[in-house]
């Protein structure tokens, strides 16, 4: 008996060791294939946001992803040491998994907030993530010229994260009922799923427009096109079938001959709806091109609008550029008479100063005889040198100031220049606008001959198949269509 239950105990014994290997080997995969998942986000991350100026004086993508790889070659280790499956290092994992989603869904967000901020497209955020997202670009365009081309981040997520998934046994209340923190992973990605279906939505409607008219009395959103499709075509599908089954069904030769008219009429039909679907093609189309000749006068007005701001803004300009010229060509004159008038005083001062020197070598020999007459003259050459200092330094002014007019006229030609440019290049963009909006006009005038050609055409079937009509009650005696409800009917 001892023997036995030894043996028993052995068995249980082997049989415990290969299930917490089991364990193990399971613990270790799940381990692996988060850091799979972490170390693929955190690649692919610097393809959505940038890194902060704090982030980017710490180092590189380079330097932070092999941080990161690191701790997390760190935690798989000590978790692997472990004789128990460590509960902590998966929830660690999980968080930092869910802190890179959340990070590249904030940065597809914002991408999206500067779509609509660039196309200045108002937007209902029914999401207060996207409103964040909306308020916080709107605070970047009011504090810089130019949006930054990807999100900018001012932390990464570390292997040791903390998060939904982490257990703090503080925040729970007495007893087995758990207070759960809502993770924002879910919450964020419902929000990236509705903007990418507002999006296509929008496109749709920009392509197809807000409605497509299927039939006269039926009018179908664009974005629910596809599915009309479908349904039409899966009706398509069920006649077929059922002309199919009813042709396997008629051997008579006059039911082979009704057969026959009804597969011309059939034919008919088919003629007679493909014009008519081509009609409803040609109509959407001519929606189409009345929407974009509608976009056309609205841009073009748009550019009206702005010529004239433009004009309004410029003509003032132009008009103070031209007092101002007129006003520097009149102190140019001013400064050009003054400049005679100068060379005229500096000649007589020139003429004076001669006849002082030749007064003076004069009078030399009668130096002892005439000191008082030439002491008064060195007083009047004194005074004369000091006229002549100050005309000098008034000649010199006159240069600079000379200069500075002319390199202020300088300046405004070159601004009247680059505004007679840009009008040039408006005045080309009006005439291409012209171009382009006479020949949409063209287009709609041929799309409109088609249509009546159509018309044409279907007015002609109408009467063939009344012509074939005619010929069947002549022939048989009785309308075709008690013929097709008898076949119907036997089906």
């Amino acid at each position: 008996m001892e023997a036995a239950f030894d043996k028993k105990d052995g068995s249980h014994r082997i049989q415990g060791d290969q299930a917490d290997e089991h364990l193990f080997e399971k613990y270790r995969h799940i381990v692996n294939r988060f850091r799979m998942d972490i170390r693929y986000f955190f690649f692919s991350l610097s393809e959505f946001v940038d890194l902060s100026p704090e982030l980017a004086a710490l180092g590189s993508w380079e330097a932070h992803i092999q941080r990161v790889e690191k701790e997390i070659q760190d935690l798989a280790a000590s978790a692997f040491k472990e004789s128990v499956p460590s509960v902590e290092a998966i929830t660690s994992l999980l968080n930092c998994r869910d802190k890179l989603l959340l990070t590249l869904i904030d940065a597809v967000l914002y991408q999206q907030a500067v779509l609509d901020s660039d196309l200045k497209r108002p937007r209902v955020a029914a999401d207060d993530r996207m409103a964040y997202m909306a308020q916080h670009v709107q605070v970047l365009a009011s504090k810089a010229e130019s949006l930054p081309e990807m999100y900018t981040i001012t932390s990464l997520p570390s292997a040791c994260e903390v998060g939904t998934f982490t257990f703090d046994k503080t925040k729970q209340p007495e007893g087995n009922a758990l207070v759960l923190e809502a993770s924002a992973l879910p919450g964020q990605m419902k929000t990236l799923f509705d903007q990418m279906k507002s999006m296509d939505k929008e496109l749709r409607h920009r392509r197809f427009g807000a409605k497509i008219i299927v039939s006269d009395r039926m009018k179908v959103d664009s974005d629910k096109i596809r599915r009309e499709i479908t349904k039409l075509f899966d009706k398509c599908s069920r006649l077929e079938n059922a002309l199919q089954t009813s042709k396997a069904q008629r051997h008579t030769p006059w039911e082979q001959r009704l057969e026959q008219i009804n597969q011309k009429v059939v034919e008919k039909d088919i003629l007679s709806n493909q014009n008519m679907n081509r009609i409803h093609r040609l109509e959407s189309e001519l929606a189409n091109l009345k929407a974009d000749h509608v976009s056309l006068q609205r841009e073009l007005q748009e550019l009206n609008e702005r010529n004239q701001k433009v004009t309004s803004e410029n003509l003032p300009v132009l008009e103070e550029t031209n007092r101002l010229l007129a006003d520097t060509w009149a102190t140019v004159d001013r400064l050009t008479a003054d400049a005679a008038l100068l060379s005229n005083m500096f000649k007589l001062q020139v003429g004076e100063y001669q006849s002082a020197v030749y007064a003076r070598d004069a009078e030399s020999a009668e130096l002892t005889k005439i000191q008082r007459a030439l002491k008064g003259e060195r007083l009047k050459n004194t005074f004369k040198e000091d006229e002549l200092q100050k005309k000098d330094t008034l000649y010199q002014r006159t240069v600079v100031a000379r200069q500075e007019i002319h390199d202020s006229y300088l300046k405004q030609k070159s601004s009247i220049k680059d505004v007679e440019e840009k009008q040039q290049r408006q005045r080309l963009e009006w005439e291409e606008m012209l171009k382009t909006a006479e020949e949409q006009c063209e287009t709609i005038r041929q799309l409109r001959e088609e249509i009546h050609a159509a018309h044409l055409e279907i007015d002609i079937l109408e009467q063939e198949k009344r012509a074939y009509t005619k010929e069947f009650k002549d022939t048989i005696g009785r309308p075709c269509n008690t013929l097709i409800k008898r076949d119907v009917q036997k089906a």
